[in-house]
């Protein structure tokens, strides 16, 4: 059996980074819905926990319904949009379909090389789709009248003092 999980580590790991990109791009989608929210007042301390409550109720959405309600909040061009299935369509593929596609190729070493290849091509859909997505996410900042740096310097306060 450890022979077994040694052959399939190099897909298993970066499965795992798929997932992380995955998740990455549930909270870009998350933060630039909070970002259009004019309702919450990123200023006011009174608005924190609010804050808090919106992110933590998107975060209990999937990729899928997150892309739905962005593009309602928002006007998107189909190129847009696409992206955005395309990384969602890969993300579905890995997490719920991959091994039972692939479970034949998981027994031959060609196989696995053929399994790593789609793993690798899903996962930089998704890599790709967070990169593409950043220039919006700075763009609404700063309409948001903020810098990028007031955002991370504030997460990074805020995890400093947790420790």
């Amino acid at each position: 059996m450890e022979k077994d999980k040694k052959e399939i580590r190099p897909i298993t790991n970066l499965l795992g980074l798929a997932i992380f990109d995955s998740q990455r791009l549930e909270y870009t989608i998350a933060f630039m819905m909070l970002l259009v929210n004019n309702e919450l007042n990123f200023t006011s301390r009174e608005h924190d926990e609010k804050i808090n409550n919106y992110m933590l109720n998107l975060s209990k959405k999937t990729l899928g319904t997150l892309i739905s309600q962005l593009k309602k909040l928002i006007n998107v061009s189909d190129g847009f949009s696409e992206r955005l299935e395309e990384a969602l369509d890969a993300r579905n593929y890995l997490t719920h379909r991959f091994f039972n596609h692939q479970v034949e190729n998981l027994l031959t070493v060609i196989g696995r090389k053929e399994a790593l290849e789609l793993v690798k091509e899903k996962r930089e859909l998704l890599y790709q789709c967070n990169f593409f997505l950043d220039p919006f996410v700075q763009a609404l900042i700063k309409l948001r009248g903020f810098t990028p740096e007031m955002f991370t310097d504030k997460v990074s306060e805020k995890y400093e003092h947790e420790e």
